[in-house]
């Protein structure tokens, strides 16, 4: 199948959000609707037609879809480019049929849409700030659809924007969570799939207590709201062949997850609870395979801190999600 690729920059002025926007700055599926819209204005422009932008912006909720399975339309040139995240593991790709969903609108065929929004992709607007940049490999498809690939550089690039935003958010108190809070009165088996996402979270606190112990990273001890590792202020995620160090399979679905995750709670519209269960089942594989002490510690010390930090990612969205969107405790000890 016909189809066009290039390494695009796709940008957002992460840090110049207003606070309560937080969740919807690290969410990489608001950033492509806002970026693709920001395009579709331009386009018009140059075609001198016009289309309900809300409109599509609506579409482009639904119509962006996050995949770690086998991409619908992978060309052949995509798998050559041999600079995919993990290539023994499916991508993790961004698919859009905005091609398709522009067809009726502006009465043109989806290739030639495809190919002409393909083009501006590659342009990089002068008004975007250069050091919120994240960048993403764009494949575009004679069918009408868009595929955005994350390579080891930019799923590193997301987890550190993520990092930077959350800490800024962090709210000092000694005070968040109470152990002994009453839980609303659930059904039996939500109450037990609640109680094992609790256990989960206070299982990610005492495994950053450990990390810290063990002083391979420093911490707020629990007494904020947010992200919790003070040192290192910022972690490595790629090695110097700029491959992650997360490369086994349980990391690379959690990390799935996590991209999972901050996408819903920008839409603000989720099964909290199958939201948070998800999550503590990745992580719960996650914990198994991979340990941060031991022979990892001492002789590959990055890879000991990258795996708690994803503890700390965690933590930081099963905390919001317990506390403030199921409003029960967030329990910080086993």
């Amino acid at each position: 199948m016909d189809s066009n690729v290039s390494k695009n920059t796709i940008s957002h002025k992460f840090f110049k959000l207003r606070l309560n926007q937080e969740k919807a700055a690290i969410s990489v599926k608001n950033l492509l609707k806002q970026q693709l819209l920001l395009k579709l204005n331009w386009y018009q422009q140059q075609l001198n037609r016009q289309t309900d932008l809300e409109f599509m912006a609506a579409t482009l909720e639904r119509k962006i879809v996050l995949s770690s399975g086998e991409p619908r339309y992978l060309s052949d040139q995509i798998k050559a480019t041999g600079i995919l995240s993990q290539p023994q593991f499916s991508p993790i790709v961004y698919s859009c049929p905005i091609g398709l969903c522009l067809a009726s609108a502006l009465q043109m065929s989806p290739a030639i849409i495809i190919e002409q929004l393909g083009s501006l992709l590659t342009l990089k607007p002068d008004n975007l700030a250069a050091e919120s940049e994240l960048k993403l490999l764009v494949e575009t498809v004679s069918s009408g659809w868009i595929n955005f690939y994350l390579d080891s550089e930019a799923i590193a690039g997301w987890l550190k924007r993520s990092q930077l935003v959350i800490a800024n958010q962090t709210i000092i108190t000694r005070s968040y969570s109470s152990t002994s809070a009453v839980l609303p009165d659930y059904g039996n088996q939500t109450l037990d799939n609640l109680l094992a996402i609790q256990y989960i979270h206070a299982r990610c606190c005492s495994l950053l207590y450990l990390g810290a112990k063990e002083k391979v990273i420093a911490i707020h001890d629990f007494d904020c709201l947010g992200w919790q590792i003070v040192e290192p202020q910022s972690i490595s995620w790629v090695n110097e062949e700029h491959n992650l160090w997360l490369s086994e399979l349980s990391e690379y679905n959690l990390i799935y997850r996590l991209l999972s995750v901050a996408d819903y709670f920008a839409s603000n519209k989720y099964d909290w609870l199958k939201l948070a269960w998800n999550l503590s089942l990745d992580t719960a594989i996650f914990l198994a395979d991979c340990r941060f002490l031991g022979e990892v510690k001492q002789q590959c010390p990055q890879k000991a801190i990258a795996r708690l930090g994803l503890i700390a990612f965690v933590q930081y969205w099963l905390q919001k999600i317990l506390v403030e969107k199921l409003q029960v405790a967030a329990p910080k000890t086993l």
